[in-house]
């Protein structure tokens, strides 16, 4: 009884530290569980069923290696007989029928000791392990793909959120309009651009609902990623799609690395030496093979048999003591059949060395590719925020210029839905930046690539210039409200303020 206890309550040990280190490593708020993207990539690559399948893939290319090495071991062949027997050799139909039986009883054991193969079996070895390192890099190749749909996915459900939110804050500053100008004895619009102003909120609307649905999706496929069932309730630490501050290396590194250890680079020589292997093969199964074997052959009946006419051990079928060693030579001259399987390996072989030559060229394209667009997609952030900066100055001055008389309303509500418009290709632009350098990654490798990338400590308005924004004083107290995150406005105690925005900071 008391040994139950201890084991019991070190059980209840175990289990609770397991639970403890879990807790640390995923953060809970009530019943949901807080992920960010490290978390995100560590329950894929722990959970993901593709992950779990080529992890079996490996298990079997070794279980063939292992296969093709005990063609070297011993071989034991057994055979065991019983059944009646008539007891008389002379009247074998009439004794058989009549009852007139005995029990035989058979046991045969050889064994083959393979001594000489033409080098087929050492072959067969090398083929073997050609498999298992496939098998290995398929896996690698695996977990980069799982890691880059992770952040796809994770990056896809921030967009849509972002988009979500801008589209909603600009569906709500429409409605407290049409409100307004509801409750105005004498409206100071038009019933045309009031209702071109509807025509644009229902738009709006239907790009919100797009936005949402694509949201859930992605959630929904970062679930399936992450291998969580539909019990466990999940989001994510933020809700900011932010691009990420990192300095890439030359290019000329990341072509090395990834020329170095990509799996498709290796696959491609794995291909090549198996094929050549296949060749190889097929010229050795001309030669002969050569083996040693022994064999013990015991027979018993329970009773005499009569009328006999030989009963020494070699002749008598039913009671003997056989025992016998010797050595096997063995093959086939087939050479009309066996000239054009060797010369159909050679040319499959020699396909494959020139087919390698031009695949590791287009894996070096892609490389180059993935890294000129990343180069290209962090440029694109720079100008969406240039432009959704510019965008904020026109609504500014568009709406000065209605206040002081002259100018028209209309420029003002063209400004605002070019800051709209900016403000979603900005996030657009970011994704499309975060996507790229999670592609560069994936050609690279992620060991690879966190060598070679540099990440900066330093906030994303200092690499992508929202310093831009500075210039930005006098914008209208909405806008500040939704930039909220990116500007804080800090009172100045030495001096009164002279307007709302006069002291603003960017973070």
């Amino acid at each position: 009884m008391p040994r139950k206890i201890l084991l019991l309550c070190i059980f209840i040990t175990l289990i609770f530290r397991a639970h403890l280190l879990f807790a640390q490593q995923v953060s809970y708020t009530g019943k949901d569980m807080v992920l960010t993207l490290d978390d995100c990539i560590r329950l894929a690559l722990e959970n993901n069923e593709k992950l779990k399948g080529a992890g079996y893939a490996i298990s079997a290319a070794e279980a063939k290696l292992k296969e093709a090495k005990a063609a070297f071991w011993p071989v034991v062949d057994y055979e065991y007989w019983i059944a009646p027997v008539p007891t008389d050799a002379q009247r074998a139909f009439d004794a058989f029928f009549e009852g007139e039986l005995a029990l035989f009883n058979r046991i045969k054991v050889g064994i083959g000791i393979p001594v000489f193969a033409s080098g087929q079996l050492k072959t067969a070895i090398q083929l073997g392990r050609q498999g298992v390192a496939a098998s290995q890099q398929l896996n690698i190749k695996e977990r980069e793909s799982v890691i880059f749909q992770v952040k796809q996915l994770y990056y896809g459900v921030l967009l849509a959120s972002e988009l979500d939110k801008l589209l909603s804050d600009a569906i709500n500053k429409i409605n407290n309009k049409l409100k307004e100008e509801e409750e105005m004895e004498v409206p100071a619009h038009s019933p045309y651009d009031l209702l071109k102003l509807r025509v644009f909120r229902t738009e709006l609307e239907k790009r919100r609902n797009e936005a949402r649905d694509n949201r859930q999706i992605a959630l929904d496929g970062l679930r399936i990623q992450m291998g969580l069932s539909e019990d466990i309730k999940f989001r994510l630490a933020t809700s900011l799609l932010k691009p990420e501050v990192v300095e890439l290396s030359s290019m000329e590194r990341y072509l090395e690395a990834s020329m170095e250890h990509r799996p498709d680079v290796h696959l491609l020589d794995i291909g090549v030496n198996s094929k050549k292997l296949e060749y190889r093969l097929e010229k050795q199964k001309l030669g002969p093979k050569a083996g040693l074997g022994f064999y013990i052959d015991i027979g018993r009946v329970s009773s005499p048999i009569k009328n006999l006419a030989l009963q020494d051990d070699f002749n008598d079928p039913f009671d003997f003591s056989r025992a016998g060693f010797g050595m096997k030579l063995s093959g086939m001259l087939d050479f009309h059949s066996s000239a054009a399987k060797i010369k159909k390996a050679k040319a499959e072989y020699l396909k494959a060395v020139y087919d390698r030559m031009i695949a590791n060229k287009g894996l070096k394209l892609e490389l180059e590719k993935a890294f000129l667009t990343a180069q290209r997609r962090k440029e694109d952030v720079k100008r969406t925020r240039a432009a959704e900066s510019m965008a904020r100055q026109m609504m500014f001055l568009s709406k000065s210029n209605y206040e002081l008389g002259i100018g028209d309303e209309k420029d003002y509500t063209d400004a605002l839905q070019l800051v709209l418009l900016s403000r979603g290709q900005y996030f657009e632009a970011v994704y499309n930046y975060n996507i790229a350098l999670a592609d560069l990654e994936q050609k690279v490798g992620h060991i690879y690539y966190e060598q070679l990338t540099r990440r900066l400590n330093i906030p994303d308005y200092e690499m992508f210039g929202i310093e831009e924004y500075e210039n930005t004083a006098g914008l209208e107290k909405d806008f500040v409200d939704y930039y909220k995150d990116e500007i804080v406005v800090e009172e100045n105690k030495e001096e009164p303020l002279k307007s709302d925005l006069q002291n603003t900071e960017v973070k």
